[in-house]
């Protein structure tokens, strides 16, 4: 089996970069050993910081889509199958077998033709049209489904692939997986006041959504009700007077209608008290919202909730349990997150 060596420092490296090219999101040593914990991944990649590595090139495949997977680049660990062998078991033994071996027999007549023609026109895309409908002409509406399904295999090697120069998502710029812990400014290249990447990991990794640096966390929350169809207004950050963020509805004058609702984003590990719901309502007064909320990565103490039922408050909680759903929801195919 093919065999390749790495010098010291090199592996950790050559991941670091080819996932930040593949996902957008750059991992140093410690996150990559963080996300493989319990593999024998670990050992080798702190190994290969101080000694020459030699490891299958399956291998190195290998670890590299357990890596994306563990980062939320996909739903589920890629097994590096891009010729599609999966769908030959899955119609072997059936009477759509011929079919399946005639639509290869097909690819290998129109794909060179294809591949010429892109290199002629100097693109990158190859139109696979003329291959989708010699399959249907010739093995009707199930050749052309299965002529689909062996593209769709094709296209997710070729993405994925440590070795293939495409990827999903043109990103713009890599972003260090650090920011979404330190709080780092940036421009968000899929998203308006969070990136897309920073969510797909996170809905892999809900655990350390309690960890994200409170501005994150705030701009976590703003996403998504901008994408529930609000107009949004995120704070300052800092000098806010406890309202992180400001919701209208979509039909609301925002210059000159008070806020539907106001927010306060508690990004902790303790209950949140009942100190926190009375300030949320006296600035739900002052800014005549009609409701308030309270985000929290904890949830609201019992003292907390029964001010909020004793004296009536217009306040509501969005506790951990809701944020994993908010995450599923933001869960969006075709930005650097690959359906299964």
């Amino acid at each position: 089996m093919a065999a390749l060596w790495f010098e010291p420092e090199v592996l950790v490296d050559s991941l670091s970069e080819t996932v930040g090219y593949k996902a957008g999101l750059a991992l140093p040593l410690e996150a990559m050993c963080d996300h493989l914990a319990g593999s024998e991944y670990a050992d080798l990649l702190v190994a290969s910081e101080v000694k020459m590595i030699r490891i299958r090139a399956e291998e190195y495949d290998q670890l590299f889509y357990k890596l994306l997977h563990a980062i939320g680049y996909t739903e589920e660990e890629y097994n590096g199958d891009y010729l599609g062998i999966y769908l030959f078991h899955k119609y072997r033994g059936t009477e759509k077998e011929r079919i399946y071996l005639r639509t290869g027999e097909l690819f290998l007549q129109c794909w060179p033709p294809l591949l010429e023609q892109a290199k002629k026109t100097g693109t990158k895309a190859i139109d696979p049209r003329p291959y989708l409908q010699t399959c249907a002409d010739e093995l009707g509406a199930v050749g052309l489904e299965i002529a689909i399904e062996r593209l769709k295999a094709i296209n997710r090697g070729l993405n994925l692939s440590p070795n293939s120069p495409l990827r999903y998502t043109e990103w713009r710029s890599i972003q260090p997986l650090a920011a979404l812990f330190e709080g780092a400014e940036h421009e968000p290249e899929l998203g308006k006041y969070v990136d897309q990447r920073f969510i797909n990991y996170l809905v892999a990794n809900p655990h350390k959504m309690g960890a994200v640096h409170w501005r994150k966390f705030e701009e976590f929350t703003a996403e998504y009700f901008h994408r529930s169809g609000y107009q949004v207004q995120l704070g300052p950050g800092q000098n806010d007077d406890g309202v992180d963020v400001r919701i209208w509805k979509a039909n609301q004058d925002r210059d000159s209608e008070c806020p539907d609702c106001i927010v306060q984003c508690k990004r902790q590990k303790d209950k949140i008290e009942k100190v926190v719901v009375k300030g949320l309502y006296a600035d739900l007064q002052f800014e005549g919202a009609r409701r308030g909320l309270v985000v929290t990565t904890s949830e609201l103490s019992p003292g907390a909730r029964t001010t909020i039922r004793v004296r009536g408050y217009p306040i509501d909680e969005v506790n951990s349990i809701q944020l994993d759903q908010w995450l599923t929801e933001l869960h969006v195919p075709g930005t650097g997150v690959v359906r299964a």
